[in-house]
């Protein structure tokens, strides 16, 4: 992937262009997300696909058991092949076989799934061997796509609604978390920032949530309609994955009307960062500014060559005028930058946080009216 600035955002002009996140890491990100969801696909519980028509506009999930799990899984050779960790053809025509027959009783369906597993393993440790980073980008896209592979298929808990608790829970959401930081410097700065905003948000609401309430209402419920009051949690993991893999820009996420709140969050955020700095900083800048103006119109000969000599001896080091010039330059593009991409992405998190669909935020208390 190529870099691209921060198209669309106010004052993009005058920022540096934002790195994207690095295609062998796109790709291992989207090759874990890809193995994740296919181990927890169920053949054996796909509907039946709809009597074929003249519409050739199909949908995947339109498609039949065997068709669907043979499709996922080529689509992972395909993705394995530009991550430098192809299937070997044996091997991928072992696995179709198994997944042709995966919809036809549990038992095949669980030969496949331990045969994907073995796969699953294999593509780790040749990950990891021929480079780190990219091993952590595949255990990443495991972890995200298993966000919501685990409420369709609990682990720990008999009902989705108790397994959250697990899903988001503090040391889960702290791997996923160290995954991102090793991978800042090959990621997209403002999906990586919001991603890691958007878990801790997620583990703070589902702690204190009223789980044992939803729990109850939902032992009423079928499987599928279960699922679908908490499908919010696999469009959150959807929108993760499209950010961190580069498949959306995080720009496209927010609006114009959104856009003009960059600069106000910038602004914000500056305030609220320097204002005790600049609560003692203008008045010592202000007093030593003051001081150099009379010692320099007292002796102005003598500063001039005081800063002449000074400047002689940074050249002796290799430290001239145009070089600390330049420095400071980019000293303070990069803080700029930095502040920037900070307001960007909280902006973007606010826009892309599905939590309150599931998990509304508790009503601030009101205040008492005063009597007279």
């Amino acid at each position: 992937m190529t870099e691209t600035p921060a198209s669309g955002a106010v004052g993009a002009k005058e920022i540096a262009p934002r790195r994207s996140t690095h295609a062998e890491i796109a790709s291992a990100i989207d090759l874990g997300w890809r193995v994740a969801a296919l181990h927890a696909l169920s053949p054996t519980t796909l509907h039946a696909p709809s009597p074929v028509s003249d519409d050739m506009l199909l949908n995947r999930r339109s498609l039949s058991a065997s068709d669907r799990v043979d499709l996922e899984l080529h689509a992972i050779a395909g993705v394995a092949s530009r991550v430098g960790v192809a299937i070997a053809d044996p091997e991928l025509a072992r696995l179709s076989a198994l997944a042709t027959a995966a919809g036809s009783s549990a038992e095949a369906e669980q030969a496949f799934r331990a045969a994907l597993a073995r796969q699953h393993i294999d593509f780790d440790k040749r990950l990891w061997a021929t480079d780190e980073p990219s091993g952590k980008a595949y255990e990443l896209g495991n972890f995200l796509s298993d966000t919501w592979n685990r409420v369709l298929r609990p682990r720990v808990h008999p009902d989705p609604h108790s397994e959250l608790v697990e899903i988001f829970g503090p040391v889960r959401v702290q791997r996923m978390k160290l995954l991102l930081d090793d991978l800042q410097a090959r990621v997209d700065p403002v999906a990586a920032h919001t991603v890691e905003a958007h878990l801790g948000q997620w583990r703070d609401r589902v702690s204190t949530a009223p789980i044992e309430a939803a729990r109850a209402s939902a032992s009423e419920l079928g499987q599928d309609e279960v699922v679908k009051s908490l499908e919010p949690v696999e469009r959150q993991t959807i929108i993760w994955r499209q950010m961190l893999t580069g498949d959306k820009e995080p720009e496209a996420w927010i609006g114009h009307a959104r856009r003009t709140e960059v600069r106000d969050e910038f602004t914000h955020q500056l305030w609220k960062r320097y204002r005790r700095r600049l609560a003692w900083l203008l008045p010592l800048v202000a007093v030593v500014g003051a001081a150099a103006g009379l010692l320099y119109a007292d002796n102005a000969d003598y500063v001039r060559g005081l800063v002449g000599t000074a400047i002689a001896l940074l050249g002796t080091v290799g430290l001239t005028r145009a070089s600390l010039t330049s420095a400071l330059k980019r000293g303070l593009q990069n803080w700029g930058d930095l502040m920037w991409n900070r307001a960007l992405a909280t902006v973007i998190c606010r826009e892309t946080s599905v939590l309150d669909e599931l998990f509304p935020p508790p009503e601030p208390p009101r205040r008492r009216s005063k009597r007279p």
